[in-house]
């Protein structure tokens, strides 16, 4: 069991190696950007989202990450966990140097980051885009609290965003997040 272990962090090094080789400037630069405390935090995580695993698929380029010795379960896991753990080191960071009145908001952080990555996952390996779909459900949960204040008191309760209902936001997260984990395991049918 030990030897397990000590191997499934070994193969999580390598994709560290390998994820960070290959996008030294915009992970370093998102990296800083995600340090600024404030809601404009939240399109610096979409973007480094899109950046990891649905990049990848949506720039063709799968071929080659399937070619290294990692299964697409662990393609999909250590991509999740490579995005948060960044996004969690650059808020606990920024919330050092810059934010010590309030406490981080790793869990709003998190439904939002599983949210659009499962999007964006799903429209790369469906539709072959990778923004069309993730912006255009960005944008309407922007403007939908000043376009129609009625359907925003619903959408609000389960939107990445507002997260007015925690649980329920995380949970559509969540699932959203397993179908795309589903899709990219079992579909098998990328657009190459």
């Amino acid at each position: 069991m030990d030897f397990f272990i000590f191997s499934l962090f070994r193969r999580f090094e390598a994709f560290l190696i390998y994820e960070i080789s290959g996008r030294k400037r915009i992970s370093l630069l998102l990296f800083f950007a995600m340090m600024i405390p404030g809601p404009l935090k939240y399109l610096f995580i979409f973007v480094f989202a899109g950046r990891l695993l649905p990049a990848t698929v949506a720039d063709k380029k799968i071929r080659l990450l399937l070619s290294l010795p990692f299964s697409r379960t662990e393609l999909f896991v250590f991509s999740f966990l490579f995005g948060f753990s960044l996004i969690f080191s650059a808020t606990s960071i920024g919330w050092a140097l810059f934010d010590r009145g309030s406490s981080p908001e790793f869990t709003k952080y998190f439904i939002f980051y599983a949210f659009y990555f499962g999007i964006m996952l799903i429209n790369s390996l469906k539709i072959g885009s990778l923004t069309i779909l993730p912006m255009f459900l960005l944008l309407l949960d922007l403007i939908s609290s000043f376009v129609a204040p009625d359907l925003f008191a619903i959408s609000s309760q389960f939107s990445p965003i507002y997260q007015q209902n925690q649980p329920l936001a995380l949970a559509i997260s969540v699932a959203v997040l397993s179908i795309s984990y589903v899709m990219f395991v079992f579909g098998r049918r990328e657009k190459w």
